[in-house]
């Protein structure tokens, strides 16, 4: 079996564990070695909103759930839109598996945030900005 399905097998038996319930698909991902995690938080099996609840363990609002589900978790390496504040932009990445927010404008980076408390920093820092 090559890396690939071994990892779409591993999802297939979180998610099926999980039966759409946030907190048993953390405590599945919790369970895995950091090399699967590592490699699941960045692959094509999972969503971005997946990872984010995984990494920051809460739900977000209406608005970046929606936009979240529809990017897989690939995007994350180079980063995927949370949301707009103003004239900021905040963008959800992830390395290795520590969330990053990076504050925004166009492709200038103002300020990056890292660990369980990036999103609220980033947040606390593009209404500040405004």
């Amino acid at each position: 079996m090559n890396q690939n399905a071994t990892l779409a097998d591993i999802v297939d038996e979180l998610l099926d564990y999980a039966n759409e319930d946030d907190e048993r698909f953390v405590k599945a991902i919790i369970g895995l070695s950091p090399e699967i995690r590592s490699e699941l938080l960045i692959s094509d099996f999972l969503n971005a909103y997946q990872v984010y609840i995984y990494l920051f363990r809460e739900i977000p609002d209406e608005m970046i759930t929606d936009r979240l589900l529809l990017q897989p978790a690939s995007s994350l390496e180079k980063g995927t839109l949370l949301e707009e504040r103003g004239l900021v932009e905040l963008m959800f990445l992830v390395q290795g598996e520590s969330p990053i927010v990076q504050v925004r404008i166009e492709k200038d980076i103002l300020a990056t945030f890292k660990g369980k408390d990036a999103h609220r920093l980033a947040i606390r820092f593009a209404e500040e900005f405004e």
